[in-house]
């Protein structure tokens, strides 16, 4: 005989289980922690914004990882490919960056509790 027992539900979750799921999908703190992450959210909110914008405007050269953060915190933003040509005449293709309007409840709010 084996003398096994499960662990009470909820504890010592286990990859995979519902209560590990759960706390992976929980978006992190709900406030923005750098004035890069103000700027480029005070950005958004104006409109379309492509990477050399918000690198002009924001001051940090990893633009989606800085998009990444904010989605974090819950806001979605939706990329989009547009195509153009460079100064030279050849073809290129660049992101634009697009706060969804079912997230600019939330960005007011944070952009409001921003601390600086």
């Amino acid at each position: 005989m084996s003398d096994q027992r499960k662990a009470p539900t909820g504890r010592n979750p286990v990859r995979g289980s519902k209560a590990t799921s759960k706390a992976q999908n929980q978006p992190t703190t709900i406030r923005l922690h750098s004035p890069r992450q103000y700027r480029a959210l005070r950005e958004l909110m104006c409109g379309p914004r492509s990477v050399r914008q918000l690198f002009d405007s924001v001051g940090c050269n990893g633009v989606p990882q800085l998009i990444s953060t904010l989605r974090e915190k819950g806001l979605q933003i939706d990329t989009s490919e547009r195509k153009s040509h460079d100064r030279d005449g050849k073809p290129v293709t660049f992101c634009v960056y697009v706060l969804h309007e079912k997230s600019r409840r939330l960005a007011f709010r944070l952009l409001a509790n921003f601390a600086g």
